[in-house]
């Protein structure tokens, strides 16, 4: 029998056999997990279907006959298959939204075959190549958790966070960031593999047995370029020892290193440990939820800080945390700006008074300066310090970069954004953020293609479709900008931010009524959690109601809203910057610089 992929015609416009990724209109597919997306929400069709919109796809422009498909799709019959041929392609056109007669993606040649017509782009997997070179560059990966246990599971990736925390202290070196570092996971992915898709000089990879409250732990730095082993050891020690043997995984990494590229600045900082083991087990479980950031991941992440603090009051990494949190709260709309500005700003305080070179406290204590405060100095100031602390922590780079936006100063937010995706290139937030800042500094063309290459990453990430449909409003493309934020507002489950860039985009388009009912959807919802004024503005604002939205943004003022940093340069309020009571807000916010 002959094989599958000789009856493939490959013409000279057939696509690579390495692409997995594919774009046409609308569409994205991918030949790899076999998934069919429509602006990023996930399309059902069946197999056969796929099968023909794949073959299709692989050769754009050409003529895929029936008897190919035939072979192609039922290679072992030799029963007329003439009427299951009509039908999967008919399944297929109704999913695209096309049709015979009318024809935008598969043109119908009768009796002969089909064509797929319509342009298909290669969409480029994003390589992560950081700006720098491999010098003096580490990516710690989460150790492998050898015996299964979930509680050792939390130790392993405790041991690399550690690690990479202590590191990150060394001035030149640049140490990526636990979000890129932990999609990695040994065995499943090679360290050099790792460490040359990264462009790293050298990966830590690890493994941890827990067993009879008893810990074994091997470690190893290899050089990425030669796969050279440059250090190795290996640990036993009660579960209680496990600060000391960080500390000591640290110390020797951090001496091979300094053998291997030269004297580095900076110095090795290690925190304090927690008074008991079981603190530092809280502690972890409240940055393991505090990561996935759902509202009721979010409140779990409290209640493990917490519990950290009341076995260890002096536990400095969990007063961070929770200042951290208590920030976001305001930020996803969770908790009134007043009650988290109190909360978040007694937490960041008390974890300086115990330890006043800890990076993480002074980031957090300028978010709150920024956001709430608006002492923008004093934000600055404590920003600084905190890189200086630790030059490779990149949430603190990425929340400088939005200081700098905010500022009007696009080109220092520009440089310390993209300082934090060299440090994180896979992080699906800091990736957004670029596209953010790009949006706040005009670069519209810019921001679009980040959007897409975050959207690349995860399909229904939110913030990049949020994003991605104010870009697209910005360049005047209305329908594309109300298909975007649609589906923004389907994967938020109705963020305000969201519904309010509808109604704006709704308003912007001419469609003046389904912007009044997002209004009214906005009033429905404030009746269940916070709506911030902030999001009612932009919506009067767009509806061109001026006098209703300096009323929606004078409450906000009075609310300390969070979102009003972004006042001095948000587009969406460019047609009222002329007018003398924006002045006045922008000068009670500080902004008027």
């Amino acid at each position: 029998m002959t094989s599958t992929d000789n009856n493939r015609p490959d013409g000279p416009n057939s696509l690579s056999r390495q692409t997995t990724k594919l774009r046409f209109g609308p569409f994205e597919v991918d030949l790899r997990s076999r998934e069919l997306r429509n602006r990023g929400l996930k399309v059902k069709l069946e197999q056969k279907p796929f099968q023909i919109l794949q073959l299709l796809l692989e050769n754009p422009g050409t003529l895929v006959t029936r008897t190919q498909l035939a072979r192609h799709l039922w290679p072992d019959l030799h029963v007329n298959f003439d009427g299951s041929l009509n039908t999967a392609v008919n399944t297929l056109r109704q999913v695209l939204g096309d049709s015979s007669r009318h024809c935008r993606y598969i043109e119908t040649q009768p009796g002969a075959g089909y064509r797929f017509i319509a342009s298909v782009e290669e969409i480029e997997v994003p390589r992560f190549v950081p700006v720098s070179d491999g010098d003096d560059s580490v990516v710690v990966l989460p150790f492998e958790n050898i015996g299964g246990d979930p509680e050792t599971a939390l130790l392993a990736d405790g041991i690399a966070e550690d690690i990479i925390a202590s590191l990150s202290t060394f001035g030149r070196l640049r140490i990526i960031a636990r979000t890129t570092a932990f999609r990695f996971r040994v065995p499943d992915h090679d360290p050099v593999t790792v460490g040359n898709l990264l462009k790293v000089q050298a990966v830590l990879a690890g493994r941890i047995d827990g067993r009879g409250g008893s810990l074994r732990i091997a470690a190893e730095l290899v050089e990425s370029r030669t796969a050279r082993r440059l250090w190795g050891n290996q640990f036993h020690c009660p579960a209680a020892g496990i600060f000391a043997v960080q500390r000591e995984i640290s110390a020797e990494v951090s001496k091979a290193l300094i053998r291997s590229v030269g004297d580095v600045p900076g110095k090795l900082l290690t925190k304090p440990d927690p008074a008991s083991f079981e603190a530092y087990q809280d502690y972890l479980k409240g940055r393991y939820f505090y990561n996935r950031m759902t509202e009721e991941d979010l409140h779990k992440s409290v209640a493990y800080f917490e519990a950290a603090l009341a076995q260890d009051p002096r536990y400095v990494l969990a007063y961070a945390g929770l200042a951290d949190t208590y920030s976001l709260f305001a930020f996803l709309g969770l908790l009134p700006a007043v009650e988290a500005h109190r909360r978040a700003k007694e937490l960041a305080l008390a974890a300086l008074r115990i330890d006043s070179e800890l990076a993480e406290a002074h980031a957090s204590l300028a978010g709150i300066m920024k956001l709430f405060d608006w002492d923008w100095a004093g934000a600055e100031a404590e920003y600084r310090k905190a890189l200086q602390l630790n030059p490779n922590y990149a949430a603190a780079h990425h929340w400088y970069a939005d200081f700098l936006s905010a500022s009007k100063r696009p080109q220092e937010a520009l440089r310390e954004i993209r300082r934090a995706l060299e440090l994180d290139p896979l992080s699906l937030v800091i990736n957004m953020e670029v596209a953010w800042n790009l949006y706040m500094a005009r670069d519209f063309q810019g921001a679009l293609e980040q959007s897409w290459r975050t959207l690349a990453l995860e399909s229904r990430f939110a913030p990049a479709q949020h994003t991605l449909g104010l870009t697209y409003e910005q360049l005047g493309m209305h329908e594309e900008a109300i298909t975007e934020l649609q589906n923004a507002r389907i994967c938020s489950g109705d963020h305000p931010a969201t519904l309010a860039a509808l109604g704006h985009a709704y308003a912007g388009a001419g469609k003046h009524p389904e912007a009044s009912e997002i209004l009214q959807e906005l009033d429905k919802l404030s009746q269940r959690r916070p709506v911030s004024p902030y999001w009612r503005s932009i919506l009067y604002v767009g509806l061109g109601a001026d006098e209703l939205a300096f009323e929606s943004l004078n409450e906000a003022c009075r609310e300390r809203d969070v979102w009003l940093v972004w006042l001095g340069v948000e587009p969406r309020f460019d047609r009222l910057r002329g007018n003398s009571h924006f002045q006045e807000l922008l000068r009670k916010i500080g902004l008027d610089r």
